[in-house]
């Protein structure tokens, strides 16, 4: 992959009259590749500065027609096909420096590690570790065995401790007082207490006003509902009937479904009405 990067822009293409003359231009700025030779001649660095703020370093050099390029590239010679170190080459400049030692002490020398190691083996070997370990169990605290008591005739030994023989939750700190979980839940029952005794005394409260507010329907006024009940239900019906038998339309299915909700609602209220002679109303 070949990459351009453009320097000038003072180049145009529609200034070129004819294709012959821009040829001949190009002859006479373009040098052709000299032949191999044994002499090597130095490669002069290309730097080209990146967006980010970092160089590249190229073996090509800079030519003036790396600008928008050729309209019609020129073709290279049979020979530089697929040779070898011919294209372009691209390389990372090595910005990297190391930090400076700040209070870093310096890398030890072998021959210093080799003598320490030798040393603390003379160390070792110098230590008589009998004296040691007897030094060691004479100075250590007594170990005591855990309490224990035999009371069965084959000898077996129990732990005394959680056996009940001995006062061992006397001693304890939290002996005698109640424990904090308890308490927790006490606190907890006596708020639900307050706040039910509070709750029956807003239910009374509303129970007497709902009493005070509500009354008993006459009979002449449910006779009336009735009326006008059954009347409406006698409208409805006849609608209902009137209607097409041929549903080929969403409006149409839609009426008679809402027709037949609002029969339904009137049977049932009818019903309610006839079958309850005592009705008491609210007056919210």
């Amino acid at each position: 992959m070949s990459l351009v990067y453009i320097t000038r822009h003072y180049e145009n293409i529609k200034n070129i009259e004819s294709t012959s003359d821009y040829y001949q231009f190009l002859k006479s700025s373009f040098t052709a590749r000299p032949q191999r030779t044994a002499k090597k001649k130095e490669n002069v660095n290309a730097i080209v500065k990146l967006p980010d703020g970092k160089r590249l370093l190229t073996d090509s050099q800079r030519g003036e027609h790396k600008t928008m390029g050729y309209s019609e590239t020129p073709l290279n010679e049979p020979c530089e096909f697929l040779r070898k170190n011919g294209g372009v080459k691209w390389q990372r400049k090595r910005d990297h420096t190391c930090p400076k030692l700040c209070g870093v002490a310096p890398v030890p020398r072998v021959e210093d590690l080799r003598r320490e190691k030798q040393n603390r083996d003379k160390e070792k070997k110098n230590i008589n570790f009998i004296k040691k370990n007897v030094n060691c169990i004479k100075n250590a605290p007594a170990k005591w065995h855990t309490p224990q008591y035999i009371d069965f005739h084959t000898g077996t030994p129990r732990k005394l401790k959680n056996s009940g023989l001995i006062p061992q939750y006397v001693c304890s700190e939290a002996y005698g007082k109640v424990p904090c979980y308890l308490r927790l839940k006490k606190k907890a029952l006596t708020g639900k207490q307050d706040t039910c005794k509070e709750e029956q005394i807003q239910l009374a409260e509303r129970c007497k006003l709902n009493e005070a507010r509500i009354r008993q329907l006459p009979i002449e006024e449910r006779d009336n509902i009735l009326k006008g009940l059954k009347q409406h239900f006698n409208d409805v019906f006849k609608a209902y009937q009137a209607g097409s038998l041929l549903i080929d339309t969403i409006s149409k299915r839609l009426r008679k479904s809402n027709l037949e909700k609002e029969l339904r609602q009137l049977e049932h209220d009818i019903f309610l009405l006839e079958s309850n002679p005592t009705i008491y109303v609210s007056e919210f």
